[in-house]
C-alpha cells in the first residue's frame, strides 16, 4: 500500500468517526487527528492547495479547543479568514484550488459558532466544497472519507434536533424530571 493511500485510509476513519462525537471539543480533536491525516495524503498527491487547507484547518481547530471559553477567542478565527485568500493564492493549482478555498472558509466559520447546530450545519457545506476538490484531485480515498463524513455529520445533526432522551437524570427537556 502506498504511503498516501494509508494516510487517506486513515482520514477516511477519523473523518467518519468525528461527527459522531457529541461534545464540541472532542469533536474539535477528531477534526485535528482527520487534518492531520488528510495533509498527509493531499502533500503525497501533490495537491498543495489541500495539503494546505488541511494545515490550517487544522491549526484553527487545534486553537479553538483551549479558546472557546476566552472572550477573545473569535478574534482567531477573523485573522484566520485572512489567511484563507493566501492560502489559496500561494498554492494555486486551478480549479481544485476553489473548492479547497471554500471548504476552509466553510470550516473555519464553522468552528467559530459555538452552538453545535450551526456548526454541523456549515461543516456540511464543508463538505461538499471538498466532494468538487476531491473529485477534481481523482482522490478515491478522500471521496469515501466525504462519503462517510457526509452519512455521518448528517446522522450527527439530525440527532442535534431530536428530544434528549432522559432515564431520570435530571435532564431539562425531561418532562419528568422537570414538570
Amino acid at each position: 500500500m502506498e504511503l498516501s493511500t494509508a494516510f487517506g485510509v486513515l482520514g477516511v476513519i477519523a473523518n467518519a468517526l468525528w461527527p459522531l462525537i457529541k461534545h464540541r471539543k472532542f469533536l474539535l480533536l477528531g477534526q485535528v487527528i482527520a487534518c492531520i491525516c488528510m495533509f498527509v495524503h493531499f502533500w503525497l498527491l501533490g495537491a498543495h492547495t489541500g495539503a494546505a487547507v488541511m494545515a490550517v484547518a487544522g491549526l484553527q481547530a487545534t486553537l479553538a479547543i483551549p479558546l472557546e471559553a476566552h472572550p477573545r477567542f473569535k478574534s482567531v478565527y477573523f485573522v484566520s479568514l485572512l489567511l484563507i485568500p493566501l492560502v489559496s493564492w500561494f498554492t494555486w493549482h486551478g480549479l481544485p484550488s476553489i473548492f479547497s478555498t471554500f471548504a476552509l472558509a466553510f470550516f473555519c466559520i464553522g468552528n467559530l459558532q459555538i452552538n453545535i447546530k450551526h456548526l454541523r450545519i456549515l461543516l456540511l457545506c464543508c463538505l461538499f466544497c471538498w466532494v468538487g476538490h476531491n473529485l477534481l484531485i481523482s482522490s478515491y480515498p478522500a471521496l469515501v472519507s466525504n462519503f462517510l463524513a457526509l452519512c455521518t455529520s448528517i446522522y450527527g445533526l439530525v440527532r442535534e434536533f431530536m428530544p434528549n432522551k432522559c432515564v431520570h437524570g435530571m435532564s431539562k427537556s425531561c418532562a419528568f424530571c422537570h414538570p
